[in-house]
């Protein structure tokens, strides 16, 4: 974790229902190997105010948050100098039981040319995917782009529930300096409706049946999805609930964009995804729940599925408990596997056969010793085998209707690994000690270890765990202290 040198968190609220806050953090330079930088000094800061209307049945909102580093030769090919972005949103709830909301935001990187074409190349943006609007520019010092977001629904009132939503993101929307964005270059229009019945009649207490579509496109004005759901949730009549969905994507000509990792957009084929769940009574000491999933597309040539078992444990008023594991299986036919450039310059999308394994535990205990006291641990060993078969490459047709005439055979660079082996293990602890009303103690430790081979001998699962502890430890300590301000 990086030193942080100085931390300040300012929130409050008005009379007239304005709330706001301010946190502002600078991070000190930390060097590695040669004494180059890995860290370089940088100020995060958070802005945040919102006025709320109508005694809370409508309000407006502002946000902005900024990064400045101190950048150097070493970390200026790589990072960004600045990142702003700024964003307004509003809400209003009208005739009890409908509402229409939107959002606003735009945002603004610059730094090294070097570091500008990392960001239009990288995963978030590919602005040099074939058959797109965005054009890469070596050149660039900055980048800009927007987000828009329009919903319209009804949250309440008989048992009809419906929300629609269009979403836009332009190719250049980056906000990963402070935030979270998977990709930019989409605009999606969604509707949910659902009939939720809340009296109890027959074998059900209640009663919900959610259908949904979507459509996505990106903002060239290719098809990336098309896709309905239906599912359904009840609580039967002695206390346990019952779950039940299935997915049917990819209806009509639909691509996939990101697939070949900057290469041409890649057709879909029509899947079928269900999944079935239950869960016991949550009033007794122990609740068993139960989840399946299943896929199926790639015309019969891609199917997984996953089995998620869990138990929670309430063995006092101060003490419970939960154990889950995941197990899963996947044959994946349709993995990319990496894109290769040969002698000749040209670029080579490749894909292959994936057959994986996946068995991952998570487990919870919460303590409370008094209602000031309180302790929390998690911890979550994973461990996943796969191995790649049926190398395939990109071929001149990647839009056709037929899934085998989309590639053509590749044979992968001599010395390519043929199968992986990933473990991994996170736990945290967090003690909580509110020392007076209002004022509390968190002393928190996060534990890891993690492993990659391309290979090796295959093992029975619970070997694969035991090698967990023999995998060099990383531990992060951290202590935080609130002190509230009274009046």
């Amino acid at each position: 974790a990086t030193p942080i040198l100085a931390a300040a968190k300012v929130t409050g609220r008005t009379r007239g229902g304005l709330s706001f806050g301010v946190l502002d953090a600078v991070t000190q330079r930390v060097a590695g190997s040669q004494g180059r930088t890995v860290e370089p000094l940088t100020n995060y800061a958070v802005l945040r105010a919102q006025q709320d209307l109508r005694d809370g049945e409508a309000s407006v909102g502002w946000i902005a948050t900024a990064v400045h580093r101190s950048l150097d030769e070493w970390t200026r090919p790589f990072l960004h100098e600045n990142a702003l972005v700024t964003g307004l949103s509003f809400r209003n709830r009208f005739a009890r039981n409908y509402e229409l909301a939107g959002s606003f935001a735009a945002s603004r990187v610059a730094g090294s040319p070097e570091a500008i074409l990392r960001t239009q190349t990288g995963a978030v943006h590919y602005y040099q995917q074939p058959g797109d609007d965005p054009v890469v520019d070596p050149t660039r010092t900055s980048l800009t782009g927007h987000a828009a977001q329009l919903k319209f629904g009804k949250y309440g009132g008989g048992i009809t529930r419906f929300e629609t939503s269009l979403v836009r993101q332009s190719p250049g929307f980056e906000v990963n300096d402070l935030g979270y964005l998977r990709r930019a270059d989409i605009l999606d229009w969604s509707t949910w409706a659902a009939l939720s019945f809340r009296d109890q009649r027959g074998i059900y207490r209640w009663l919900q049946i959610n259908g949904n579509h979507w459509q996505t496109w990106n903002t060239s004005g290719i098809r990336l999805e098309s896709a309905v759901n239906l599912n359904a949730h009840m609580g039967v009549t002695n206390n346990w609930d019952v779950h039940a969905g299935a997915t049917l994507a990819s209806l009509g000509e639909s691509f996939c964009d990101r697939c070949t990792r900057g290469g041409p957009p890649l057709r879909r084929s029509r899947g079928l995804y269900p999944w079935f769940g239950v869960n016991g009574d949550s009033r007794k000491p122990v609740v068993p729940s139960l989840w399946v999933n299943l896929r199926y597309t790639d015309e019969g040539k891609t199917r997984g599925s996953s089995l998620e078992p869990s138990v929670t444990l309430r063995l006092s008023t101060r003490f419970e408990a939960s154990l889950g594991a995941t197990i899963s299986r996947a044959h994946e036919n349709t993995q990319w596997y990496g894109n290769f450039v040969d002698d000749g310059g040209v670029t080579h999308y490749t894909f292959a056969r994936l057959d994986q394994r996946t068995v991952s535990l998570n487990a919870r205990l919460n303590f409370m010793a008094t209602p000031d006291l309180t302790l929390e641990f998690y911890g979550a060993p994973f461990v996943s085998r796969g191995t790649y078969s049926d190398f395939r490459e990109v071929g001149p047709t990647p839009a056709a209707d037929d899934y085998d005439a989309r590639f053509q055979p590749f044979t992968p660079p001599p010395g390519s690994p043929t199968r992986f082996r990933f473990a991994q293990l996170r736990t945290n602890t967090v003690l909580r000690w509110e020392y007076r009303p209002g004022s509390t103690l968190f002393l928190v430790w996060a534990h890891g270890r993690q492993g990659f081979t391309d290979g090796g001998a295959r093992q029975p699962w619970h070997r694969d765990y035991r090698d967990l502890l023999g995998m060099h430890p990383d531990n992060t300590f951290l202590v935080k202290i609130a002190y509230w301000l009274s009046r």
